[in-house]
């Protein structure tokens, strides 16, 4: 029988002769975490959604005081619910941190009953907890996109009204010289360098504007990819409309600059036949200022001539300028190495540094956005935050990957993976 199956007449004489069973076969199959206490915060009950979700069998934990899962400076919340459930009051979606096996911290919202005897005495609770961290990061993350978009547009805003009048100046200026240069030929000379320059700024204003909005872009993109946990049709339909904002903002633009429609926004890959030594000796020069500055040795160990990958260069330089910027940002002192690996029908580009490393625990989220804690870690030199993720994407929409190795305190090894050039 599964739970969406009517109960038989079989059934109902089972639940009749054992309902003790079925109830605890139902708390058992829970994804939650259900535990029962006593008054005195002793651990009664842990079902397998507890085991799962703290990491303690119900032998470890059965028994012991329901404080051990609490972080030290929210143990007095225990004191608080035991005072109102004593008063047979119910707690209902109580948002908190709690504390796995392993030490990890969790988002969980709490529903805590009374449980009575056969007289009515309050004599222990019951609780459920579920882990709302990926909602609540999720969360996070979208409020700090939201607070970016609007200081965007503001910025955009301003810029436009900005090119607006600049705009009508050139225009007017234009006129101006054009009539002129019907009566005279200096006056036309002139009228032609006004629109020259007025091409120049147009151009150099379009890709100053341009800028911001795709990096906007980019943020809706990776959320509604999922990239960064599943999403609500709420949430959905939240990024939806800002998507529509962005839009008419480009649209906006495109008006007022009288400039070709942008890109979608899709990322196109240029794969040619790419000599790897050719590419990596030109990236020096963009991180020697940062090197210089903190006395970072650098080194290049050449791959050899023969080694050609299939890819997009500009891509590949990228990439490669953001794990070299990452490199110098978190090593204080010591050494910067780049060189190669040839494998079956890929290569390796390692980017090795004496820096300060990365722990364990961040290591499994070292390419997503808005990690809590750490964040700097993952920020490019720009500070998008992005850096570490979209250079991965971008390794694998060319067919390659970005891969990493650390300990905290000995250093990091960053390594793109590409593919060769004739697959082999």
């Amino acid at each position: 029988m599964t739970p969406s199956d009517p109960p038989t007449d079989g059934d109902r004489s089972l639940w009749a002769k054992n309902p003790a069973a079925w109830l605890a076969a139902i708390v058992d199959s829970s994804d939650d975490a259900i535990v029962g206490k006593t008054l005195d915060s002793i651990i009664r009950s842990w079902n397998a959604g507890a085991a799962r979700m703290f990491g303690y069998t119900a032998e470890e934990i059965i028994g012991r005081p329901v404080t051990d899962l609490m972080p030290p400076e929210l143990k007095h919340e225990e004191v608080a619910i035991v005072a109102r459930l004593s008063r047979g009051e119910r707690v209902d979606h109580y948002q908190t941190v709690r504390v796995k096996k392993d030490g990890t911290r969790i988002d969980v919202s709490l529903s805590v009953s009374p449980i009575r005897d056969a007289t009515g005495r309050i004599v222990g609770a019951a609780k459920i907890a579920r882990d709302i961290t990926e909602e609540r990061r999720l969360r996070d993350a979208e409020r700090q996109l939201s607070e970016q978009l609007q200081e965007q547009a503001v910025e955009l805003e301003q810029q436009v009204e900005e090119a607006q009048s600049l705009q009508e100046e050139l225009e007017q200026t234009n006129d101006e010289l054009h009539r002129a240069a019907e009566n005279a030929r200096d006056a036309q000379a002139r009228a032609e360098s006004a629109n020259r320059a007025k091409s120049v700024f147009l151009a150099t204003m379009s890709h100053e504007l341009r800028t911001p909005l795709n990096a906007i872009a980019g943020y809706l993109d990776l959320l509604r990819l999922g990239l960064r946990g599943p999403l609500t049709e709420e949430q959905r339909g939240d990024l939806d409309r800002i998507k529509r904002n962005q839009e008419t903002l480009l649209r906006l633009i495109e008006d007022v600059l009288d400039f070709a429609k942008l890109e979608s926004g899709r990322v196109e890959y240029r794969l040619v036949d790419l000599p790897i030594d050719e590419l990596l000796r030109t990236l020096e020069p963009f991180v020697a200022p940062l090197l210089d500055k903190k006395g970072i040795t650098y080194h290049f160990a050449p791959c050899g001539d023969g080694l050609v990958a299939r890819a997009d260069r500009d891509k590949v330089e990228q990439i490669m300028l953001n794990l070299l910027s990452n490199a110098a940002k978190f090593t204080d002192q010591g050494r910067i190495e780049v060189r190669c690996t040839s494998r079956d029908d890929t290569l390796e580009i390692d980017v090795v540094d004496t820096g300060r490393g990365i722990s364990s625990e961040l290591l499994a989220t070292i390419f997503e956005p808005f990690v809590q804690g750490e964040q700097e870690l993952t920020r490019t030199a720009e500070g998008t935050g992005l850096g570490l993720s979209i250079s991965r994407q971008l390794a694998r929409g060319m067919g390659g990957d970005v891969l990493v190795r650390s300990e905290s305190g000995s250093g990091s090894t960053f390594t793109l993976v590409l593919p060769k050039a004739g697959g082999g």
